[in-house]
C-alpha cells in the first residue's frame, strides 16, 4: 500500500487519535463508540464486506485489525478511555497560548476554530458528513481522518481549561429498580443509636479514599508493581485530577514500564502544577534522561505514525 504520512491535526503531534480512527467525537458515549464500531465492522469485516476486488478485501481487513480493532479497544474501556483524553488534551493546552499560528489544512477547522458560540453543536455538525460514510471508500479513508483529527484538535484547543464530559449512559428501568430496593434494605437495616449518646467525631488518623489510593500506589511502586501502582493512582485522579502527588508518581511509573509518552505526560502535568516540589523535579530529572528536555515541547512533524508503519511501502 502506498505511504500515508498524516501530518494534520493531532498525529502531527506524535500521537495516535483513536477517535478520529472510529470517526467518534470527543466527548463521544460509550453507546456511541458501540455503534461506530460495529458499523465500520459491518463495511470492513471479510464476511459482511461490499468490497469487490481481491486487493479491496484485503486493504480492507487490514485497516479492520490493525487501525479499528485497536482503537475500539482503548476508546471502549473507562480506564484507557480517559488516559487518551488526558494525553490529547494534555496535547492541546500546550498549544492553547499560540493557537492563532497553528496552520489549517481545511475549511471545516477554520469554521470551528471561527465558532464564537454554540461550539459542540458546530464542532458535530462538521464531523457529520465525515464520519458518516468514513471507510465507505478506501481511498478517501486516511484524507477523512485526517480532517476529523485536524477538527478534534481545534475543538480541544477551543476547550482548552474545561473538562470534556462524555456522554453518560442513561440507567436501564431494571438497574433503577435495583437501585431503589438496594436502597430500601440498606435503610431497613440501619441502627439508630440511643438518643443519649453523643455522636463522636471521626478519629483525625482516618484516611481519605484519595489517600487510601495513593498509599496503596506508593506500596505497589516500592515493591516495582507499576501496572499495580498505575492503577491504584488512577483512581487518585478521578478523585483530583490536579493531584501533583499523584501525576508525578503515575509518570514514573509509566518511565518504569518503559512507557515515556505517558510518562512525559504526567511527569510535566505534575510539574505544571507544583514546580518547586523536589520530588517533582526529581521526577522531571528522570523523564529529561529519557526524553531531552527540547524533544519533549518540539512538535515536530509526523513521522508517519501509526499509518505510515502499517501502510508503509513494503510489499507482502
Amino acid at each position: 500500500m502506498v505511504e500515508f504520512p498524516i501530518q494534520q491535526g493531532l498525529f502531527r503531534y506524535d500521537v495516535t487519535d483513536h477517535h478520529a480512527i472510529l470517526g467518534a467525537p470527543i466527548d463521544v458515549s460509550v453507546q456511541e463508540i458501540r455503534q461506530r464500531y460495529l458499523k465500520i465492522a459491518y463495511l470492513l469485516h471479510p464476511d459482511t464486506t461490499k468490497f469487490k476486488t481481491e486487493a479491496e478485501k484485503k486493504r480492507a481487513i487490514k485497516l479492520f485489525s490493525k487501525l479499528v480493532n485497536p482503537a475500539y479497544e482503548i476508546l471502549f474501556k473507562e480506564a484507557s478511555r480517559n488516559e487518551q483524553l488526558l494525553v490529547i488534551s494534555q496535547i492541546a493546552q500546550s498549544l492553547s497560548p499560540d493557537k492563532d499560528k497553528i496552520t489549517l489544512a481545511n475549511e471545516d477547522s477554520q469554521k470551528l476554530f471561527s465558532a464564537t458560540q454554540n461550539l459542540d453543536l458546530v464542532y458535530r455538525q462538521l464531523l457529520h458528513p465525515l464520519v458518516n460514510d468514513l471507510y465507505s471508500d478506501l481511498n478517501t479513508v486516511f484524507a477523512k481522518i485526517a480532517c476529523i483529527s485536524e477538527l478534534n484538535l481545534i475543538y480541544l484547543i477551543m476547550k482548552s481549561g474545561q473538562a470534556i464530559a462524555p456522554k453518560t449512559q442513561t440507567l436501564t428501568p431494571t438497574v433503577i429498580a435495583r437501585s431503589k430496593t438496594d436502597t430500601t434494605v440498606r435503610s431497613s437495616t440501619v441502627t439508630t443509636p440511643p438518643p443519649t449518646e453523643t455522636p463522636k467525631k471521626e478519629p483525625s488518623v482516618k484516611l481519605s479514599p484519595q489517600e487510601q489510593y495513593y498509599r496503596r500506589a506508593k506500596e505497589q511502586y516500592d515493591r516495582e508493581n507499576y501496572n499495580e501502582a498505575i492503577a491504584e493512582l488512577r483512581e487518585v485522579l478521578k478523585i483530583d485530577p490536579k493531584d501533583s502527588r499523584a501525576h508525578c508518581l503515575l509518570g514514573l511509573s509509566y518511565l518504569k514500564n518503559n512507557m515515556a509518552t505517558m510518562a512525559k505526560v504526567h511527569i510535566n502535568t505534575a510539574f505544571e502544577l507544583t514546580p518547586q516540589d523536589p520530588t517533582i523535579l526529581l521526577a522531571k530529572r528522570e523523564l529529561d534522561k529519557v526524553i531531552p528536555p527540547e524533544k519533549q515541547t518540539d512538535s515536530g512533524k509526523s513521522k508517519g505514525g501509526l499509518f505510515g508503519g502499517l501502510f508503509g511501502n513494503k510489499k507482502k
